[in-house]
């Protein structure tokens, strides 16, 4: 009898397609996942360029001792190889990133299952599972956003590098890489305690460095605040060389400034500026904010005081109180409570604290004064309304030793030292009178010294009477004598002897641009242009013998840690434009200007080889003094921003005093400099003159404004006083308008 075998109930043939439909899914989904494991390793990233990894470097800028003075770049670090990182600096990060490190592979699945639970109980995110490799992955390849994907390319990156590189080269790559200390006060404690337990330190070690306090490196300034604007102008002038890659090559930039020279610098302009400033009445409050209620609501202080940024130790501060038996209360913008009682306080600012003062002027509650602290007592002051710029360099080398573009370049960073082209006022005339040398004029040649008028050369023009400062005439003077004491008369008519076009041309020698020094008789008194920088540079010339030496601020730039991409010379680019008899007897007549002239204050540094010339230009809207002295040249300008007069202002009273502060400090470490006699060079009634002339050997002027064609040191010493008092009277051919004198 046949047996036939029962039907298969419904329940078991579900089963067996439930079970064959989910092996085939896994089998499927196996080789789905391998192949889209493949398709991923395949196309990830190429780390080989890690090998030779560098990170983003930043521009560096250093003075000549090798002092940073500021920082450029989005990332401020340095690479550091793991073998140069302490021992106990690695041993901290391990235990708080990836204890067992260098005992598993790139993923470290005990600790990726322990995190698992861990979040789980924690109903979120509460730890992390990620390798150190894992982490060099995710920085240098993938975004931070968390998603399955990203998870496996990180695992997938975390095989190919460590397939590539050793773990000592990964955790390089770490240390050097991943931002250190946002949080290094709180995790303090939590990293010793792990480096305990995990037995890098041992237990008397670990007690000590609990209870030490922690301290952290200051945060650098990006810019050293003293030699802001000569910063500013080395970084231009890298990034005009190197584009922008100059922020992230890594470069190193030294410049020629003496950090010495440049906290003088900057000091002697400030002081002088603020001084200038109270001379003037008080112009009042630099602003109005809400009254303070509370000097310990901080947040209230800072937000009053925003818009105002200290200036040095000249503090921004919000006035709480007025009283005009007790002075002023105010407080700074950490809260420090600021006193000035009336006995502090010039006229023109008691006048202020008055009911009756003008809007403008008047001083309140909720009023934003500037104070500054004198070492004993609080002052109140005012941010100048005028700027200044000094420049100084070596006459030898042409390096830049300081450079101050202005008062502030927080403030203003317009750099008055090397942008500001400005009239030059009187610190013209000694190169009126070096171009006369060569056309035989003497420092001992008498010239008149009689106002005159100068005569219009077309219908339509205006005339021009050239006057001295204080109208002070005297007459037939000699040449020397005219330049010690700033006669504008004299460098008039000594100009118009020598010849408009030949002073014009012959200035040119020295740096003064030709288009912005126009041949017409009001250059004489200075009514071209020139910037601080160019006339430092002219001054020298004088200085070293008689050579242009170009000005230089850069001596090298480095790669970090590599090549060298520009080396200086050890002096800088320079040509013979004047004699050395000529400079010799310039920087005679330059240091009677010192000694016996209208820089004769300058004294009292006690030095006697000083040397230079007092400016104020038309107007007053310029006021200068430059001069040199045992190898520096140092100029100081003094004006506002906007041309305008400075009132009774001179070179002598605004611009002198900073520089004398300046050259106090640049001269301590130098020696005079005494010069000797070229051999080419003769006295004649007591001054010098060159000797081709004493010889008989005459040159044929072909002036028009002398009664003789020849001039010569052999004719009589009258006939030439007469020439030159004849050239100041026949002829006028000025086309230019009336100036004011200046000194």
């Amino acid at each position: 009898m046949l047996r036939t075998s029962p039907h298969p109930s419904p329940a078991r043939k579900v089963c067996k397609f439930a079970f064959g439909l989910l092996l085939g899914l896994t089998i499927g989904g196996a080789i789905g996942g391998v192949y889209t494991v493949r398709q991923l390793w395949l196309n990830l990233p190429a780390v080989d360029h890690l090998a030779t990894y560098e990170p983003v470097l930043p521009l560096r800028i250093y003075d000549r001792e090798g002092n940073m003075l500021a920082e450029y770049g989005e990332e401020r670090r340095d690479f550091v190889p793991l073998q140069r990182i302490p021992l106990p600096v690695r041993q901290a990060l391990l235990a708080i990133e990836d204890a067992r490190y260098y005992e598993h592979g790139p993923v470290d699945y005990v600790g990726l299952m322990r995190s698992v639970v861990s979040n789980i109980r924690a109903g979120g995110h509460a730890q992390g599972g990620s390798t150190i490799t894992m982490q060099v992955a995710r920085m240098f390849f993938l975004h931070r956003q968390k998603t399955y994907h990203r998870k496996i390319m990180e695992i997938l990156l975390a095989y190919k590098l460590e397939s590539t590189y050793s773990k000592d080269k990964i955790l390089e790559l770490y240390m050097n890489q991943v931002y250190l200390g946002e949080r290094a006060v709180v995790r303090q404690q939590y990293i010793l305690k792990r480096m305990h337990e995990l037995k890098f330190v041992d237990e008397p070690t670990y007690q000590k460095a609990r209870v030490e306090e922690l301290v952290l490196r200051l945060q650098y300034k990006s810019i050293v605040w003293a030699a802001a604007y000569a910063v500013e102008q080395a970084r231009q002038m890298v990034l005009e060389q190197y584009g922008e890659e100059a922020y992230t090559r890594g470069l190193d930039v030294f410049t020629t400034i003496s950090m010495r020279e440049q906290l003088a610098a900057t000091n002697a302009v400030r002081a002088g500026l603020l001084k200038a400033q109270m001379q003037r009445p008080y112009s009042g409050p630099e602003g109005r904010v809400k009254p303070v209620s509370d000097r310990h609501k901080l947040a209230e202080l800072r937000m009053a005081l925003k818009h105002y940024p200290d200036s040095g130790d000249l503090y921004a501060a919000v006035v709480l109180e007025v009283s005009g038996s007790k002075g002023i209360l105010a407080a700074l913008r950490d809260g420090t409570l600021v006193r000035i009682p009336l006995k502090n306080l010039g006229r023109s600012t008691m006048a202020a604290l008055q009911p009756e003062a003008a809007v403008r002027r008047r001083i309140e509650a909720g009023s934003v004064i500037r104070v500054l602290h004198d070492g004993r007592d609080w002052r109140v002051r005012e941010l100048p309304q005028m700027e200044g710029a000094l420049v100084s360099m070596d006459v030898e080398t042409g390096e830049i030793l300081a450079l101050a573009g202005g008062f502030d370049f927080s403030l203003n960073k317009f750099n008055h030292a090397v942008q500001a082209v400005r009239q030059p006022g009187s610190t013209f005339k000694p190169f009126i009178y070096s171009a006369a040398l060569e056309k035989g004029y003497f420092p001992g040649t008498l010239i008149d010294d009689t106002q005159r008028l100068v005569a219009p050369a077309a219908e339509g023009r205006r005339a021009w009477m050239p006057r001295n400062y204080g109208h002070n005439y005297e007459g037939f003077i000699s040449a020397r004598r005219a330049l010690t004491r700033s006669k504008n008369v004299v460098a008039v008519n000594l100009m118009e002897a020598a010849g408009t076009e030949y002073v014009q041309q012959f200035a040119t020698r020295f740096g003064f641009i030709a288009e912005l020094n126009p041949p017409k008789l009001p250059l004489a008194l200075g009514a071209g242009a020139i910037t601080p920088l160019q006339l430092t540079q002219a001054y020298a010339v004088f200085a070293n013998g008689g050579y242009l030496v170009q000005p230089r601020l850069i001596s090298s730039v480095r790669e970090r840690g590599a090549k060298i991409l520009y080396q200086a010379e050890q002096r800088s680019p320079r040509e013979q434009v004047i004699s050395p008899r000529n400079a010799y007897v310039m920087d005679s007549t330059l240091r009677d200007v010192v000694q016996h002239g209208t820089a004769r204050r300058a004294t009292s540094l006690g030095r006697k080889d000083l040397a230079g010339k007092t400016g104020t230009s038309n107007a007053a809207r310029d006021v200068w003094f430059a001069g040199y002295s045992s190898g520096i040249s140092s100029t100081v300008w003094i004006g506002h921003g906007q041309p305008r007069s400075l009132g009774s202002s001179t070179g002598g009273s605004l611009a002198l005093p900073v520089w004398m502060e300046y050259m106090k400090i640049a001269l301590t470490e130098r020696q005079e400099t005494m010069r000797e006699l070229p051999s080419d060079l003769s006295m004649l009634n007591d001054d010098y003159i060159y000797s081709e002339y004493l010889a008989g050997r005459c040159v044929d002027d072909e002036n028009a404004f002398i009664q003789s064609p020849v001039a010569c040191a052999a004719a009589t010493t009258t006939g030439r006083n007469a020439a030159i008092s004849a050239a100041g009277s026949k002829h006028n051919n000025t086309t230019q308008p009336k100036m004011q004198a200046d000194s």
